[in-house]
Parts: C-alpha cells; sequence; structure tokens
C-alpha cells in the first residue's frame, strides 16, 4: 500500500472512531452514554485525523518520524479506551487505523516533492 494511501486510511478511520465515540457518549443505552470517557476517546480519534493531516504536509524527515511516533502511541490509547468501554466498531477502525500506519512507514517516494 503506497504512503499515501496509507495516510488515507489513518485519516478515514479516525472519522469512524470520532463518529463512534460521538454516537456512544449521545445516544441511550450505549453503557457509557454522558460519561467522559467516549468523549476522551473521540477526541483522541481527532488527534489521528490531525496528525494524519500534518503527515501529508511533513516535508523533513524528522517531522514526519516525530509524527509516525505520536500517532503509533495516540493509536494505541485510543484503541485501550475503546476496549475498555466495549466500542467494538470504534476497535475496529482502530485497527484499520494501525494499518494504514503500517502502510505509511514506507515514507514517500524520492522526490515526490520536487
Amino acid at each position: 500500500m503506497p504512503y499515501r494511501t496509507g495516510l488515507t486510511v489513518i485519516m478515514v478511520s479516525a472519522l469512524v472512531a470520532i463518529g463512534c465515540g460521538l454516537y456512544a457518549y449521545f445516544v441511550p443505552l450505549t453503557g457509557v452514554t454522558g460519561v467522559w470517557g467516549p468523549l476522551a476517546a473521540a477526541f483522541g480519534a481527532l488527534c489521528l485525523l490531525i496528525g494524519g493531516a500534518l503527515m501529508v504536509k511533513a516535508r523533513s524527515r524528522g517531522a514526519r518520524v516525530i509524527l509516525m511516533l505520536l500517532l503509533a502511541i495516540g493509536i494505541v490509547l485510543t484503541a485501550f479506551a475503546a476496549f475498555l468501554m466495549h466500542q467494538w466498531v470504534m476497535l475496529a477502525a482502530l485497527g484499520v487505523c494501525a494499518l494504514g500506519w503500517i502502510a505509511a512507514l514506507s515514507g514517500p517516494e524520492e522526490g515526490a516533492y520536487a
């Protein structure tokens, strides 16, 4: 999977995770309605979305390495929060996000920014 496709997968799956977090917070009978956990997980997914968007514009290798590390930490922590809340769709979306992250490890092709 190419670098750009991996970043697209990260951002789309982060959008799905945001939707799942907001659904769990606002819809009654989800088990976590009205508590801060789903909002925190949705915020974590929002950070993943912003990180994926910043990766598109990152030009230097150092910035890409730092963003990839922050994305990995964000994916793991948000997935752990989704696991604790029993939000399985959100956890699946974050699994897909992790696949996109692995695809983005390849980095952009040489001369892609020329």
